[in-house]
């Protein structure tokens, strides 16, 4: 440590505290200068590119929360179908509409459709206990009066594939004055491999405008959303209802779940949107609904509370059980929207000016380390000074000498 603080005190402090400043030496050698404009050159347009590529003159932000809103429709058709038969079972098809396949109706952001439900009734395990007045089905007020479900009955939702959705969803900025509905938007539908499956474009847009390519819709007049098949939605997502899902049930008897990222991202001052369904492997999806049989009730439950009971009253408490399996649809809204900031612009070329002393570094290296006359470029670029403390006594020297002659001089005119 001595050695160290003594070699430090031992040197000239000119030396020690030596300032580097910048110099500029124009070296007359193509090798040199024909590699940096290149790299400039090269530098300049990824640096534009980039702006414009990646729209950093937009000032950007994550979509709020907005509403998603979607609707099944299902078609009439004539053909009727055989039962399936899975194993054991014999699974017949019902021919449901809309409002009976969709469970629970008017969900935001997600929907639930029926492929598969097993239709139960409810009845009390312990027989002689609904003669019993606490025994109200509704509100049964004995653990005795528990009920259980008896005699189910599985079918298959006939023509799923074949039904439409249509899908939809508003936007808003938390920071910015951003507002849309997607009926005015471009979008895609994508498949797992963002392959284009579908496109919808907005109303006013003429059919000559459009590019060969994936399927498109052009929305009409009073339909304010994007509509598809559940089949291209399956397609999209790369399964179909048929395919086995954990072991021998196939995904339209167990149910399944399909993520749908709704991206969006500018194109230049527009907005646009991409589906982007995603199949969660080995998921089932099911949903139990109680459904009141009031006829029953009416006929056959009532008339036990009175002195008339029935002979049988125990076959039915009026509850039927729906187990529904289906598909799961859950969409998100994810991405970037933004609009153009001056300012952003600014930020952004600056922080992307400052790659271009990337070329000056590489070709400071090439001149100075690689080159055959490195030596002779080296004693050009940097220059070592004269000691300036040796220079300032030499001027307090002069000066002490100029002012003695001076003196002297003085001292001579006033003996004359």
């Amino acid at each position: 440590m001595g050695n160290i603080i003594g070699g430090i005190m031992s040197k000239d402090p000119d030396d020690l505290f030596s300032y580097n400043t910048p110099k500029v030496v124009k070296v007359r050698d193509r090798r040199l200068g024909i590699p940096y404009y290149c790299f400039m050159i090269c530098i300049f347009c990824y640096i534009c590119y980039t702006v414009i590529a990646n729209q950093r003159y937009l000032n950007t932000e994550e979509p709020g929360g907005g509403s998603i809103r979607t609707t099944l429709k299902v078609y009439d058709f004539e053909e009727e179908y055989e039962p399936v038969q899975m194993g054991t079972k014999e699974i017949k098809w019902i021919y449901w509409n809309a409002p009976q396949i969709v469970y629970p109706a008017g969900q935001d952001g997600s929907m639930f459709i029926t492929t598969r439900v097993t239709e139960s009734n409810l009845v009390y395990k312990k027989g002689n206990d609904f003669n019993e007045s606490e025994c109200n089905p509704f509100l049964p007020t004995k653990r005795s009066c528990r009920q259980t479900s008896v005699n189910p009955t599985t079918y298959y939702v006939a023509d799923i594939e074949s039904m439409t959705i249509m899908v939809e969803h508003t936007i808003r900025g938390n920071l910015l004055d951003i507002t849309e509905v997607n009926k005015n938007l471009y979008g895609e539908l994508l498949d797992e491999k963002d392959n284009v499956v579908w496109r919808f474009f907005p109303k006013d847009t003429k059919e000559n405008t459009i590019k060969k390519g994936a399927n498109y819709t052009i929305r009409e007049e009073g339909i304010p959303g994007d509509i598809f098949s559940v089949g291209t939605l399956l397609k999209a997502s790369g399964f179909s209802l048929d395919d086995p899902n954990n072991g021998d049930e196939t995904y339209r008897y167990s149910g399944c779940v399909i993520v749908i990222i709704i991206e969006y991202n500018n194109n230049h001052e527009k907005i646009q949107y991409k589906y982007k369904p995603t199949l969660i492997k080995n998921a089932e999806m099911k949903v139990l609904e109680l459904v009141n049989d009031i006829n029953y009730v009416n006929k056959n439950i009532l008339p036990t509370f009175t002195d008339n009971g029935l002979d049988n009253p125990n076959e039915s408490v009026g509850w039927l059980e729906y187990n529904r399996h289906g598909i799961e649809i859950k969409f998100v809204q994810l991405g970037d929207i933004g609009v153009f900031d001056f300012m952003a612009l600014c930020m952004n070329l600056v922080a992307s000016i400052a790659m271009l002393s990337v070329a000056s570094s590489v070709v400071e290296s090439l001149m100075l380390y690689i080159l055959p006359e490195k030596g002779i470029y080296r004693r050009f670029k940097y220059e070592l000074t004269e000691d300036f403390s040796d220079i300032r006594d030499h001027n307090k020297l002069e000066k002490k000498e100029l002012k003695e002659r001076e003196k002297e001089i003085s001292e001579k005119s006033g003996q004359a």
